[in-house]
Order: structure tokens, then sequence, then C-alpha cells
């Protein structure tokens, strides 16, 4: 659970929630963030609470994970076998796409954990057995 004066970075699209007798507000993620969010910001997204039935739930509900995103991954290049440099480099931008997989390089784009667990198995494929260690690494919620 999350503290009111825990610093928290909310992207602004993301829809915060206020109905406090929600029966998962403890577990939701958008409940709990929305106590965290400064009085600096005078507009804020919000999902209406009157389109939440107590009933059947809430379609809107986003569970409070923290996952580990990792940037770059400079250092893994230079283990791997020179002649398999060229058949990775196509199955990571035939997976992410040319731009996409450009700013994950430059580390203007994280991998998620999902994304980590592709490119351990590309790299496997192609002979390096030991877990990968990206640049760094950066703990979040799962936004």
């Amino acid at each position: 659970m999350l503290e009111k004066n825990e610093s928290v970075q909310v992207p602004s699209r993301f829809a915060l929630c206020y109905k406090s007798d929600c029966r998962r507000a403890g577990e939701c993620l958008r409940y709990q963030v929305a106590g965290c969010v400064s009085g600096e910001r005078s507009v804020v997204c919000v999902v209406n609470p009157l389109s939440i039935s107590s009933d059947e739930g809430c379609g809107q509900f986003k569970a409070c994970h923290v996952l580990k995103y990792a940037y770059g991954m400079t250092g893994v290049w230079d283990r791997l076998p020179y002649r398999a440099v060229k058949d990775v480099r196509h199955c990571m931008l035939s997976h992410f796409g040319k731009t996409h997989f450009y700013r994950l390089m430059r580390k203007q784009r994280c991998f998620r954990p999902e994304d980590q667990v592709y490119v351990e198995g590309v790299f496997r494929k192609f002979g390096i057995a030991s877990e990968l260690v990206f640049d760094s690494y950066q703990l979040d919620y799962e936004w």
C-alpha cells in the first residue's frame, strides 16, 4: 500500500480512482496513487464512479504490482559470437520493429519483463547460456 507522502511519478493520462467504498480499493493501483497526487496538478484523469457496479467488479481495476524494467544492453553484444550478431539483430528487429529496437538500444525506452524474457531467449538460442545483464534496472509500477 502506498503512503500519502510517498513520491510517485504518475503518468498524466493514468486514470485515478477516488471510490473509497470499493471492495478492491486496497489492492488497486488507481485508488492507491490517487492519494499520492500532489495539489500542483490542477487536472487529473479520473475513473467515472457511476460506471462501476459493486456487484460485477470494476473493469478499470489495475493491480498494484512493481515490475523490474531494464535499460540498454551494450555489454551483452560484446559477449555474443561475431557470427551470431547479424542473426540476433535480425530477430530483435523483427520482434520490436526498427524504431522501437533502436530506442531500446539508446535507453530511450525500457525493456518490460516480457521483453527481457524474449531477449534472453534469443541470446540463449545463439550461444549465450548465462543470464543476461542489462545496463541498468528500475523498479516501477505497471501503469
